[in-house]
């Protein structure tokens, strides 16, 4: 089954990421993951035996969690998470970047 990402948040204290997947029928899960790829809006994601497939290439993504989509869940999520690129994602000069566990920004920020 694919799953289109409808939004993305990343978690610069935890270096996880948190995405909304839909698929057919409106069902619609919260993955929380982790891995040297971060998924983006518009992303096609599946599963196969050798392992998470985005846009028809394998990646290196380990799903940490699921969770059945609630707006109430996911405004939860996007209200504790602290990270400038959440709210921009064309974000260039990151003021939290000295704080933040990714070694590469997940969009593309560089330190102030």
């Amino acid at each position: 089954m694919d799953w289109e990402i409808e939004q993305t948040l990343v978690c610069p204290v935890t270096g996880t990421g948190f995405a909304i997947a839909s698929a057919v029928k409106n069902m619609k899960l919260i993955l929380w993951y982790k891995g040297n790829y971060f998924l983006r809006p518009g992303n096609i994601l599946s599963h196969s035996p050798f392992g998470v497939i985005v846009n028809g290439r394998r990646t290196s993504i380990a799903i940490i969690h699921t969770f059945h989509y609630s707006s109430a869940l996911w405004q939860t999520f996007k209200n504790r998470i602290s990270c400038p690129g959440n709210d921009d994602p064309g974000i260039i000069v990151c003021p939290r970047y000295k704080a933040c566990i990714f070694t590469l920004c997940p969009y593309g920020a560089k330190s102030d």
